[in-house]
């Protein structure tokens, strides 16, 4: 059981477009199971969490039209832990909102924020680690994110250099780069000095204040101006009013790039991103000639190694000659290409809107 002022904020409110055609906008990558676990991305997440603060102070931000997903998968989580944002930007106005929504509630609190597309390996790790990492943030006015080791020029994570050491594991951040060309990730992890940004990331309520009044300057004001008895319609109407005029930004860039008093705590719980193919292709089980089957359906392979099968139950496929390839069959789309590029499957996505239109995004 955590403390009684630990809070987390799960962010669920993408598209998931590296992921197409599996992940739609009508069904994005967070409510689907692609380990065949049993549990989507979101309810696996939300069972992660619950074992380091308590449930009732877990909150999850969705775009408003993905709300009955919510529901329906954690019927556990009530509405008014449900944060429903009118228009889809990035994680900064989500985590701003919701970090002033359990403000106004808890003013001393201690907030954690996860995406929801993440692979933990080795969970009793991440709850000791998650621990540590809320209790030096509820007594320091930092903002901590979690890194991991880099192990590999992935060019599809973004890369925080670690400054001084502050104690052991825990040091200032240097600098930030996202996603960089391959040839600055092969110097970044032969240095030794960079870790992978994992998006997790954990503040206090009095640090966070600061940032909000930097990035919702009305939200912040209201907030004094009503000595935090705001209520629930007058926020929402709050919302509404500016998510429309907030840059699409992401939390991590708000943070790791414009933040002065940021921190890192390097961790060893053993993390992957689900956000793209080629990353889901590094996490899952694979054959002696490197090829990966997921999603249920039968699949016969020849002549061919290091591909990313995923086709529905109800379906068969043969695979025959192709090397490093992904073949994912989702309702209207079936999509074959290189499995080698984190944004080429958005490129084609795009292209697919454009040209077929709406129902084959």
């Amino acid at each position: 059981m955590g403390k009684h002022n630990d809070y987390c904020v799960i962010l669920a409110g993408g598209l998931g477009k590296r992921l197409w055609p599996s992940s739609r906008k009508n069904m994005p990558k967070q409510f689907l199971d692609f380990f065949g676990a049993g549990r989507t991305l979101l309810q696996q997440t939300y069972d992660r969490i619950a074992r380091i603060v308590p449930t009732d102070h877990i909150y999850i931000s969705t775009f408003e039209e993905y709300v009955p997903f919510v529901e329906q998968q954690l019927p556990e989580v009530t509405v008014e832990r449900i944060l429903a944002e009118p228009v889809q930007l990035s994680t900064a106005p989500a985590t701003a909102w919701a970090a002033y929504h359990i403000i106004l509630r808890d003013p001393d609190a201690t907030i954690f924020v996860t995406p929801c597309d993440q692979m933990i390996l080795n969970e009793d790790l991440f709850e000791k680690e998650m621990r540590a990492a809320l209790d030096f943030a509820s007594s320091h006015s930092v903002f901590l994110a979690l890194g991991v080791k880099a192990t590999q020029p992935n060019t599809a994570y973004g890369y925080i250099q670690m400054g001084d050491s502050i104690e052991e594991k825990l040091y200032k951040v240097q600098s930030f780069l996202e996603k960089p060309d391959v040839e600055y990730a092969e110097a970044f992890v032969q240095s030794g000095e960079f870790l992978w940004n994992t998006g997790l990331f954990v503040w206090n309520a009095h640090t966070f204040r600061k940032l909000l009044h930097e990035m919702m300057p009305v939200l912040e004001e209201q907030l004094l101006l009503e000595n935090g008895g705001i209520k629930t319609e007058r926020e929402l109407d709050l919302v509404q009013q500016l998510y429309p005029a907030n840059l699409h930004r992401s939390i991590d860039l708000v943070i790791l790039d414009k933040c002065e008093n940021v921190y890192v705590m390097q961790c060893s719980f053993g993390w992957a991103d689900i956000g793209c193919w080629p990353e889901l292709y590094h996490v899952v089980d694979k054959d002696v000639d490197g090829n990966a089957v997921v999603g249920g359906g039968h699949v016969e392979l020849s002549d061919s190694q290091n591909n990313l099968v995923m086709i529905p139950s109800q379906k068969a496929a043969i695979v025959c000659g192709l090397d490093g390839y992904l073949v994912a069959d989702k309702g209207n789309v079936l999509l074959i290409c290189p499995n080698n590029d984190p944004g080429l499957v958005k490129r084609l996505a795009k292209e697919a809107r454009i040209q077929l239109g709406e129902d084959f995004a």
